[in-house]
């Protein structure tokens, strides 16, 4: 295989009983929430020991910060005889802090080499959810409208080869949020947007930090004004203008103008 054969094979989507659904926004009474895609950490090793074998790939990571972890996932090119390693770090999470940082990190690594990056061009799904401890879940009813949904996007994103891996198409036809939602983003084509976001967590009283996704599927984080609410999970964003600042806690991006893409 040479390695434009491995980039398509690692590209290549994975069957629906391999991705896993969390809940990102909830509704308001949250009987309903939109859910995103993404692959356990196991589901990518498993990639890549199909792809490349287990011998011919390899990990490393490094603390960035106090409380990030970057993963470099290196994969061998006979061709030059050389490894190529491809890096992204992530955040300590919430639950089992630096095991959570390392799997995230390792994952978003997974997504510069392509593995799962098309689950970004999904759209919106919205699902029934339940009451759970102190959270919700999706109701266990609400799966096979998420196979359904998943396996018909499959096809919008590679046709019917599903080994065939063109570039990525944005959905024409989203499942739109709930009506007592009121930040419902217009449906954009990728050529007229810079960046999707992923998330926006607050930071401190005065900013917000938002996980940007490139057309690149490249993860950009930059901070923004608390006070600008029209960004939410999932919004596009163009003409976006990003400034490296400095701090005693090191370098940081700022997002300094943008517009909602529309």
């Amino acid at each position: 295989m040479n390695h434009e054969e491995i980039v398509e094979r690692l590209r290549n989507p994975f069957s629906s009983k391999d991705v896993e659904w969390k809940v990102q926004v909830t509704a308001q009474g949250k009987e309903e929430g939109m859910v995103v895609a993404y692959l356990d950490a196991r589901t990518v090793q498993n990639r890549l020991d199909e792809v490349v074998g287990p011998f011919n790939w390899k990990n490393v990571y490094s603390l960035w910060h106090d409380n990030s972890q970057i993963c470099g996932i290196s994969i061998f090119n006979s061709e030059r005889n050389e490894w190529v390693t491809k890096y992204d770090g992530a955040e300590c999470s919430d639950i089992q802090p630096i095991k959570g940082g390392l799997s995230d990190s390792f994952k978003r690594a997974a997504i510069a080499w392509g593995i799962g990056r098309y689950l970004y061009s999904l759209g919106n799904v919205w699902v029934e959810l339940e009451p759970k401890g102190k959270s919700f879940v999706i109701k266990k009813n609400q799966y096979s409208k998420l196979e359904s949904e998943y396996n018909a996007a499959v096809k919008r994103i590679f046709g019917n080869a599903a080994s065939h891996n063109p570039p990525i198409q944005q959905s024409a036809s989203p499942t739109l949020k709930p009506d007592n939602i009121s930040t419902v983003q217009a449906p954009v084509e990728d050529s007229v947007y810079d960046y999707k976001v992923q998330s926006v967590n607050p930071s401190g009283k005065s900013s917000q930090v938002l996980e940007l996704i490139g057309n690149d599927g490249k993860l950009t984080k930059a901070y923004i004004k608390t006070g600008d609410r029209s960004i939410v999970a999932g919004s596009r964003l163009r003409g976006v203008q990003i400034e490296r600042k400095n701090s005693s806690h090191g370098d940081y991006n700022l997002i300094n103008s943008y517009q909602l893409a529309a």
